[in-house]
């Protein structure tokens, strides 16, 4: 039995799955500069195929560590299982058509919102003609942290909470926390408003790494785990 591996890297971490049929039998992040995948293909000898998505590089560093095994590289020039609308396609972040052919899988022939919250957050539409549409693109809680603190003299570099954010703060780090975890609320309910107004029983997904800081503020929305990305290129990769 054949095995299939999926590597996703992203600005800020690698992570790869491993793909029995239709089943995902591991996960795990991985240093691209070591040789974790090397020892990954040692694991499950059995690996044929793979396919791969970098926001961040790396993808020469992946690709030393898999001689051997045939790997897809994922572009907005590449075949995709929808159409796209967007006038160039080699801009287009891989991470993004990995999310809306998540959503399409999940809910096939439908209007599905995916809200990626990472280094930056995305909004893409996937149509019920199964046509892909960029959107905004704004800064994520860490940037936003990061720049109050990189142009200001006196405010801290703060961290996310999950504590219930508050408009009477009794502190600079509530405020802080508090100004940019409610802001990014606001900014993603009012996009999902617009966007409703325009896509009849929108399905609205909420995916990446930062969005267990939203989970009991944004309701009505499909929070996706890590499967959720790793199903979507294994759903590409089966359509080459």
């Amino acid at each position: 039995m054949s095995h299939i591996i999926a590597i996703d890297i992203g600005n800020t971490r690698a992570k790869y799955a491993i793909f029995k049929n239709d089943e995902i039998i591991e996960t795990a992040t991985f240093n691209p500069y070591n040789n974790d995948l090397k020892e990954v293909v040692k694991k499950y000898p059995t690996i044929t195929r793979g396919i791969l998505s970098s926001v961040g590089g790396k993808i020469e560093e992946c690709l030393k560590q898999m001689e051997g095994i045939e790997v897809f590289i994922l572009s907005g020039s590449a075949p995709l299982p929808f159409k796209m609308g967007y006038n160039d396609k080699e801009q287009i972040g891989s991470d993004r058509l990995v999310a809306v052919a998540a959503a399409m899988m999940e809910k096939p022939k439908q209007n599905s919102l995916v809200i990626d919250i990472g280094t930056c957050i995305t909004y893409d539409i996937i149509t019920s003609d199964d046509t892909h549409y960029g959107g905004p693109i704004s800064p994520g809680i860490r940037l936003r942290f990061k720049s109050m603190n990189d142009y200001t003299d006196k405010l801290p570099l703060c961290s996310p909470s999950k504590e219930e954010n508050k408009i009477i703060c009794s502190s600079t780090e509530e405020c802080l926390q508090s100004g940019v975890l409610m802001a990014i609320s606001f900014e993603i309910e009012g996009f999902i408003k617009m966007y409703s107004n325009i896509y009849k029983d929108l399905n609205v997904f909420i995916i990446g790494g930062d969005n267990i800081f939203f989970e009991n503020q944004l309701k009505n929305c499909i929070f996706a785990d890590s499967k959720f990305t790793f199903k979507g290129l294994k759903f590409i990769l089966d359509y080459q």
